[in-house]
Protein backbone atom coordinates (compact mmCIF):
# COMPACT_ATOMS: atom_id res chain seq x y z
CA UNK A 1 0.00 0.00 0.00
CA UNK A 2 1.35 3.33 -1.11
CA UNK A 3 1.84 6.03 1.52
CA UNK A 4 -0.96 9.07 0.26
CA UNK A 5 0.65 12.20 -0.52
CA UNK A 6 0.96 14.55 2.37
CA UNK A 7 -0.23 17.48 0.41
CA UNK A 8 -3.33 15.68 -0.57
CA UNK A 9 -4.00 14.82 2.62
CA UNK A 10 -3.90 18.47 3.59
CA UNK A 11 -5.75 19.73 0.62
CA UNK A 12 -8.69 17.24 2.13
CA UNK A 13 -8.14 17.98 5.18
CA UNK A 14 -8.60 21.91 4.93
CA UNK A 15 -11.75 21.44 2.27
CA UNK A 16 -13.66 18.76 4.74
CA UNK A 17 -12.46 21.49 7.28
CA UNK A 18 -14.33 24.75 5.70
CA UNK A 19 -17.38 22.25 4.38
CA UNK A 20 -17.68 20.82 8.26
CA UNK A 21 -17.49 24.66 9.38
CA UNK A 22 -19.58 26.21 6.71
CA UNK A 23 -22.48 23.23 7.61
CA UNK A 24 -22.26 24.35 11.24
CA UNK A 25 -22.37 27.77 10.90
CA UNK A 26 -25.60 27.50 8.31
CA UNK A 27 -27.32 24.86 11.02
CA UNK A 28 -26.35 27.47 14.25
CA UNK A 29 -28.25 30.15 11.96
CA UNK A 30 -31.32 27.61 11.09
CA UNK A 31 -32.23 26.99 14.72
CA UNK A 32 -31.07 30.75 16.05
CA UNK A 33 -33.94 31.74 12.92
CA UNK A 34 -36.39 29.37 14.00
CA UNK A 35 -35.89 30.31 17.68
CA UNK A 36 -36.12 33.82 16.88
CA UNK A 37 -39.69 33.52 15.18
CA UNK A 38 -41.07 32.07 17.67
CA UNK A 39 -39.92 34.41 20.45
CA UNK A 40 -41.31 37.09 17.68
CA UNK A 41 -44.45 34.90 17.46
CA UNK A 42 -45.10 34.73 21.38
CA UNK A 43 -44.28 38.92 21.84
CA UNK A 44 -47.06 39.83 19.07
CA UNK A 45 -49.52 37.05 20.68
CA UNK A 46 -48.83 38.51 24.25
CA UNK A 47 -49.32 42.12 23.27
CA UNK A 48 -52.90 41.28 21.85
CA UNK A 49 -55.27 42.26 24.71
CA UNK A 50 -57.14 38.67 26.08
CA UNK A 51 -60.16 37.70 23.74
CA UNK A 52 -59.27 40.67 21.51
CA UNK A 53 -62.58 41.07 19.77
CA UNK A 54 -62.67 43.47 16.27
CA UNK A 55 -64.00 47.04 16.86
CA UNK A 56 -67.00 45.92 14.54
CA UNK A 57 -68.05 43.44 17.10
CA UNK A 58 -67.77 45.32 19.96
CA UNK A 59 -69.50 48.62 18.81
CA UNK A 60 -72.04 45.73 17.84
CA UNK A 61 -71.84 44.75 21.59
CA UNK A 62 -72.08 48.32 22.75
CA UNK A 63 -75.06 49.10 20.42
CA UNK A 64 -77.27 45.64 22.14
CA UNK A 65 -76.22 47.45 25.42
CA UNK A 66 -76.90 50.88 24.78
CA UNK A 67 -80.49 50.85 22.61
CA UNK A 68 -82.61 48.79 24.96
CA UNK A 69 -80.71 50.73 27.94
CA UNK A 70 -82.42 54.07 25.92
CA UNK A 71 -85.31 52.39 25.19
CA UNK A 72 -86.28 51.47 28.95
CA UNK A 73 -85.47 54.89 30.24
CA UNK A 74 -87.65 56.71 27.56
CA UNK A 75 -90.54 54.23 28.28
CA UNK A 76 -89.87 54.96 31.81
CA UNK A 77 -88.95 50.97 32.42
CA UNK A 78 -86.15 52.21 34.87
CA UNK A 79 -85.62 49.02 37.31
CA UNK A 80 -84.85 47.16 33.40
CA UNK A 81 -82.42 50.03 32.73
CA UNK A 82 -80.82 50.45 35.98
CA UNK A 83 -80.12 46.39 35.31
CA UNK A 84 -77.85 47.63 32.79
CA UNK A 85 -75.67 50.02 34.31
CA UNK A 86 -72.05 48.78 35.60
CA UNK A 87 -71.66 47.89 39.48
CA UNK A 88 -69.37 51.20 40.21
CA UNK A 89 -72.58 53.38 39.28
CA UNK A 90 -75.40 51.28 41.21
CA UNK A 91 -73.06 51.19 44.31
CA UNK A 92 -72.99 55.42 44.10
CA UNK A 93 -76.48 55.90 42.79
CA UNK A 94 -79.52 54.09 44.34
CA UNK A 95 -82.22 53.31 41.65
CA UNK A 96 -84.65 55.66 42.93
CA UNK A 97 -81.85 58.57 42.21
CA UNK A 98 -81.55 57.25 39.15
CA UNK A 99 -85.03 57.20 37.78
CA UNK A 100 -85.27 60.84 38.92
CA UNK A 101 -81.99 62.26 37.04
CA UNK A 102 -83.67 60.30 33.69
CA UNK A 103 -87.50 61.49 34.29
CA UNK A 104 -86.08 65.31 34.82
CA UNK A 105 -83.79 64.69 31.50
CA UNK A 106 -86.15 66.31 28.59
CA UNK A 107 -83.49 64.47 26.20
CA UNK A 108 -83.34 61.13 27.82
CA UNK A 109 -87.11 60.69 28.28
CA UNK A 110 -87.97 62.21 24.85
CA UNK A 111 -85.42 59.69 23.21
CA UNK A 112 -86.48 57.84 20.30
CA UNK A 113 -83.17 55.40 19.72
CA UNK A 114 -79.55 56.01 19.92
CA UNK A 115 -76.81 55.02 16.78
CA UNK A 116 -73.45 54.40 17.95
CA UNK A 117 -71.07 54.72 15.05
CA UNK A 118 -67.32 55.49 16.89
CA UNK A 119 -65.50 53.20 19.18
CA UNK A 120 -62.76 53.44 21.16
CA UNK A 121 -60.76 50.61 23.79
CA UNK A 122 -58.55 51.75 26.46
CA UNK A 123 -56.79 49.64 28.78
CA UNK A 124 -54.26 49.45 32.07
CA UNK A 125 -53.19 45.48 32.50
CA UNK A 126 -56.14 43.82 32.86
CA UNK A 127 -58.22 46.94 33.33
CA UNK A 128 -60.12 47.95 30.32
CA UNK A 129 -63.28 50.61 29.56
CA UNK A 130 -64.98 50.94 26.09
CA UNK A 131 -66.00 54.28 24.69
CA UNK A 132 -68.80 54.71 22.61
CA UNK A 133 -70.39 57.40 20.79
CA UNK A 134 -72.92 58.35 18.29
CA UNK A 135 -76.28 60.11 18.15
CA UNK A 136 -79.16 60.28 19.95
CA UNK A 137 -82.82 60.70 18.13
CA UNK A 138 -85.06 62.59 20.55
CA UNK A 139 -87.95 64.58 19.81
CA UNK A 140 -85.72 67.63 19.95
CA UNK A 141 -83.90 66.54 17.24
CA UNK A 142 -80.77 64.66 17.32
CA UNK A 143 -77.96 64.89 19.71
CA UNK A 144 -74.49 63.76 20.08
CA UNK A 145 -74.59 60.56 22.85
CA UNK A 146 -71.54 59.07 24.87
CA UNK A 147 -71.17 56.02 26.70
CA UNK A 148 -68.28 54.92 29.18
CA UNK A 149 -68.69 50.84 29.44
CA UNK A 150 -67.32 48.26 31.85
CA UNK A 151 -66.69 44.91 31.13
CA UNK A 152 -68.42 42.56 34.25
CA UNK A 153 -68.69 39.03 33.87
CA UNK A 154 -67.71 38.82 30.03
CA UNK A 155 -70.62 41.39 29.61
CA UNK A 156 -70.77 45.31 28.86
CA UNK A 157 -72.51 47.19 31.63
CA UNK A 158 -72.73 51.21 31.31
CA UNK A 159 -70.75 53.33 33.81
CA UNK A 160 -71.61 56.71 31.99
CA UNK A 161 -74.02 58.24 29.93
CA UNK A 162 -72.75 61.92 28.02
CA UNK A 163 -75.56 63.90 25.83
CA UNK A 164 -73.77 66.62 24.11
CA UNK A 165 -70.28 65.94 25.81
CA UNK A 166 -71.66 67.07 29.04
CA UNK A 167 -71.81 63.32 31.80
CA UNK A 168 -76.08 63.21 32.51
CA UNK A 169 -75.62 59.87 34.49
CA UNK A 170 -71.66 58.99 35.74
CA UNK A 171 -71.22 56.30 38.39
CA UNK A 172 -67.65 58.48 38.83
CA UNK A 173 -68.55 60.27 42.52
CA UNK A 174 -71.89 60.20 44.19
CA UNK A 175 -74.30 63.36 43.53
Amino acid sequence: MAKPDAAKVLVWTVVLGIAGALGLVLLVHKITQSSRDKALEAVNAESKPPAARSETALLDEAAAVASPFIADVAAGRYAEAYARLAAPYRDVVTRGAFAKTCAASPLLSAARSVRLNHLRQQSAGAAATIEASGVLDTAAGAVPIGFVFLSEGGRLRILVVSLAGVPVLQGVAPR
